[in-house]
């Protein structure tokens, strides 16, 4: 039984796909497959299911899963504490959403703490990549995470202020209905609020608009392209006065910090999180502001 025998096996388990590890660890499929198959032999036991292109672990295999893992966690902690210098290193962010935010973090804490190494993404899926931190408004599906809440911020309606409906004090969802809107791609936290809120009023947004891009997005709004819906405090302040923001109903956007509870939280990821937190915090401060 080796070491890196038990990490195929882990990551397998996690992914429920021996392509997937091979990828992860640039090795061949069939190196995968036969080192799991070592495995079970040397344990006397199937450790997965195989169902065609699929795996799932079986119930001695969970149970060996949950050992295994713990005892992976505790070697690459003990390895961290002995090794690393707590001052240097690398930092990996993924950022889903509120990227403005969190980037001008990276310039304060890169200019603070210029030893450590930053790698940022934007990703759909978090969860398949071993991050510090991940900042989402939905809980990453695989793994153990702790979460820390970093605002809770209002959805607004940014629409032209030439436009009718801006002067008004309220907008009926017959009103709405008829807006063509802009938005970021499918998949993204404000294309699900979008969906969600028109659907919660009763009818499916007109999207005529879609980029992955905010600024590209906020400047198609001043151009009187469409209407948008933006969350208020990670887009507090980016639109000109051409701009008018309009509430429309409850909906609102919770932004968290995720890191994995079974890895080692470094010193740097702490001081960045602690940052990150203050950011936020006189981000949301100002908004309260006449």
């Amino acid at each position: 039984m080796e070491l890196l025998q038990l990490k195929y096996f882990c990551d397998a388990a996690n992914s429920e796909n021996f392509s997937a590890t091979a990828k992860k660890y640039m090795v061949p499929p069939s190196a995968i497959s036969q080192s799991i198959k070592r495995l079970e032999k040397e344990l006397g036991t199937p450790l997965f299911i195989r169902q065609a292109n699929r795996i799932k672990l079986s119930t001695k295999g969970a149970a060996f899963y949950e050992k295994v893992s713990v005892g992976l966690h505790m070697l690459t902690e003990a390895k961290n504490e002995a090794c690393c210098d707590e001052d240097t290193g690398t930092l990996k962010l993924s950022i889903f959403i509120n990227r403005r935010l969190v980037m001008q973090t990276v310039e304060k804490f890169s200019r603070q703490y210029p030893q450590v190494n930053i790698i940022t993404k934007y990703t759909i899926a978090p969860d398949q990549e071993d991050f510090d931190l991940i900042i989402t408004d939905v809980t990453p599906q695989k793994g153990t995470y702790s979460a820390t809440k970093l605002t809770e911020e209002e959805i607004l309606l940014a629409i032209h202020k030439a436009h009718p409906l801006a002067s008004q004090n309220s907008i009926t969802p017959h009103q709405l209905a008829e807006l063509p809107f802009i938005c970021t791609n499918r998949g993204s936290s404000l294309h699900r609020i979008t969906e969600q809120t028109c659907q919660e009023l009763g009818f499916s947004p007109r999207i005529v608009i879609f980029s992955d891009d905010p600024y590209y997005i906020r400047k198609c709004v001043e151009l009187g392209l469409g209407a948008a819906f933006i969350p208020a405090v990670s887009w507090h302040g980016q639109f000109s006065e051409n701009v008018t923001l309009k509430k429309i109903g409850n909906a609102s956007r919770s932004t968290y910090a995720f890191r994995d509870a079974q890895k080692l939280f470094s010193k740097h990821a702490r001081l960045f999180l602690k940052m990150l937190q203050e950011e936020f915090a006189e981000q949301s401060a100002a908004l309260q502001k006449p």
